[in-house]
């Protein structure tokens, strides 16, 4: 390393490589007194030579102290800098940016080298040695800077020495309220401590709820929290810190085998996306960086900005990306769980300019389902309408087929009779796919649909109704977003919109598309705050555990920026699905209830007759249904049927 002058500057001279800086010619050390105890980052401004990738890397001491130049255990190395960095006076520095060479730029290095937690300082330990060491030449430092963790600072800041105004980040509410398991806290600067806008709903680990947030945090990339089924002992354990870390998510988190496994749209070596690895202690490994785009075509190779649930097989990862990949349509890809082997198993091909069409459909928001040696799907557009596709594909990549084009959506209407563009995936149930579409349909508001693996017998179960032009609601909800839950015989899902508030609704129908059933409809929101108590606007799906229904809202809550919601599945009233009068008088009358409960079946004479007779104690079996024949109506002109389980 040397000095250099107007303005002095460190300059690395030589190439170093590996991962120390070798001798302790290429270690500079500084005496640092804190001005009180916490925990610090790291900010560093550098300028990156004109070799780019190949001047852009360095070390940093892993804590404080005099290190050894030869081991490796002793440095932290930051490399990638080329990409990265900050330089306008109000952006907020943190491990990202996109700032290339040749000038001078701010940079987290903490959390660029996925070491968020930082450097401890004791109150009886103000004074500190630390070091840094050259790895690549053609890399200029001129200013360091320790920051408090959990503090916004902005490149005005960290040039001119000072604190920037008072972020406080407080857990504003705490514990359940009404269905809100868990209200996340208002943004601050764009951060605070438990996450914003949970875009992904909810995993059962063991006997604790995992999820992840979008946005906020202490470094505003999003978290990973963790929660008991009564919405007690929330814990966002893991921030999500963007380049190089994983940064905003927004699938659902896999379990397998004592592991989480998600995806993030940002962050990364490059800064478009990861898939991940991590436990509840925090502890995070990034299994796959996506690689740049172009800025031009929006092209790579192996897709960008994975949002979808993963699908496991083996030892191997399946999942989506919604962006790159050769055509620009984004990718389905597969990866070992050590991240060892990655494989692009289809590329979506670009889409006509003016029509939005293709042959096999284009951005997968929906993730993937695995059955044997097959992967099930769903593209939200492209495809022979341009409203998207459902495709499979074999787990080698090979035999990818179009199951169903959904078809071209009316312009002005925004009506089709299949819906348009699905964003939730599939489920799979007794051998039937089943998934939403999230417009489209009699209404332009979305279905729910039905198919085959084979591809045949496609059937819309339900078509979502018309909101009211002004209010934006409904009865039923409207543009699901989110992939379905098979439970008990039910289907259930969320709406993201509509409603009887306009806020979005938590919905059941049967395996067969009757009884279809609004279950919750979120309260309104307050137009000026964005708030109200229990949540808005679920774009994620539920989660069936025992008698309980669990979730996410994206927006409302005391905070505006969602909740994690509970809600007990409702009782199915009993409906009569046909009623045959024999010959001789006698009347058959078939019910659909709760699978496997017990039913009284009364009768009266007269719909308005206070004296109900019960005539009748039967057993549904597994499908909810059950049938009586009622011989004491040979002689009465009228006969009136009523049931109630128990």
């Amino acid at each position: 390393m040397s000095n250099s002058t107007s303005p002095v500057y460190i300059t690395i001279t030589s190439n170093g490589a590996g991962s120390n800086p070798g001798t302790a010619a290429r270690v500079a050390t500084y005496s640092i007194t804190f001005s009180a105890a916490g925990v610090y980052q790291l900010y560093a401004r550098i300028r990156v030579g004109p070799g780019a990738f190949n001047d852009d890397s360095l070390f940093y001491a892993s804590s404080f102290g005099t290190k050894s130049p030869t081991l490796n255990s002793d440095w932290i190395l930051v490399n990638g800098l080329a990409a990265a960095g900050f330089s306008n006076s109000t952006d907020v520095v943190t491990g990202g940016g996109t700032l290339g060479s040749g000038m001078w730029k701010w940079i987290n290095l903490s959390v660029f080298a996925g070491q968020p937690a930082g450097f401890t300082v004791n109150a009886g330990s103000l004074t500190q040695t630390f070091q840094i060491g050259a790895r690549e030449d053609g890399l200029d430092m001129d200013q360091f800077a320790f920051g408090t963790t959990g503090t916004s600072f902005t490149v005005s800041n960290l040039d001119t020495g000072t604190v920037p105004g008072s972020i406080t980040l407080t857990n504003t509410f705490t514990g359940p309220d009404g269905v809100a398991l868990h209200r996340f806290n208002p943004l601050s600067g764009g951060l605070n401590l438990d996450g914003a806008n949970p875009a992904a709903g909810l995993a059962l680990f063991g006997n604790v709820l995992c999820g992840t947030t979008l946005n906020g945090g202490v470094q505003g990339a999003g978290v990973a929290f963790y929660m008991s089924l009564d919405g007690t002992n929330f814990n966002a354990f893991r921030p999500f810190t963007n380049a190089p870390d994983a940064g905003n998510s927004l699938g659902n988190l896999a379990v397998f085998g004592g592991n989480l496994f998600g995806t993030t749209i940002a962050g990364g070596s490059n800064g478009v996306g990861t898939v991940f690895a991590m436990d509840t202690n925090g502890n995070l490994s990034v299994l796959k960086s996506f690689s740049t785009v172009s800025p031009d075509e929006a092209t790579n190779s192996g897709g960008a900005s994975p949002s979808a649930l993963l699908a496991l097989s083996g030892g191997t990862l399946f999942g989506t990306t919604t962006a790159g990949g050769t055509g620009a349509n984004g990718t389905i890809f597969s990866l070992s769980t050590g991240g060892s082997a990655f494989a692009v198993l289809h590329d979506f091909t670009a889409v006509d300019s003016n029509t939005g069409t293709n042959s096999d459909g284009a951005l997968p928001y929906g993730g993937l389902i695995v059955v044997g040696d097959t992967l099930y799907g769903t593209a939200s557009g492209g495809g022979a309408g341009g409203a998207g596709v459902i495709f499979s594909i074999g787990t080698n990549g090979g035999d990818f087929t179009i199951l169903h084009h959904f078809t071209t959506v009316e312009t002005v209407a925004g009506t089709n009779s299949d819906g348009a563009f699905p964003s939730g995936g599939l489920v799979l149930w007794n051998g039937g796919l089943y998934g939403t579409t999230i417009a489209g349909g009699a209404s332009g508001k979305g279905v729910i649909f039905s198919i085959s693996t084979n591809g045949l017998g496609f059937t819309v179960l339900h078509h979502f109704s018309p909101t009211d032009l002004v209010a934006g609601s409904n009865f039923d909800g409207s543009s699901p977003c989110s992939a379905l839950a098979v439970y008990g015989n039910f289907i259930y899902g969320t709406a993201s919109a509509g409603g009887a508030n306009a806020s979005g609704a938590v919905f059941r129908l049967s395996i067969d598309g009757t009884q279809f059933q609004t279950i919750y409809p979120f309260t309104a929101v307050d137009p000026s705050t964005g708030t109200n108590r229990d949540g808005a606007f679920p774009v994620a799906g539920v989660l069936p555990v025992g008698n309980s229904l669990y979730g996410t809202t994206f927006g409302g809550g005391p905070g505006g920026v969602g909740t994690v919601f509970g809600l007990a599945i409702p009782s199915l009233q009993a409906v009569v699905t046909n009623v045959v009068r024999e010959s001789n008088g006698e009347v058959n009358l078939y019910f659909l209830g709760v699978a496997n409960s017990t039913n009284v079946i009364q009768a009266a004479t007269n719909l308005a007759s206070p004296l109900w007779q019960n005539v009748s104690t039967n057993a549904a079996d597994g499908n909810g249904a059950w049938q009586f024949t009622d011989t004491n109506a040979t002689q009465l002109p009228a006969r009136f049927y009523r049931s109630f389980s128990f």
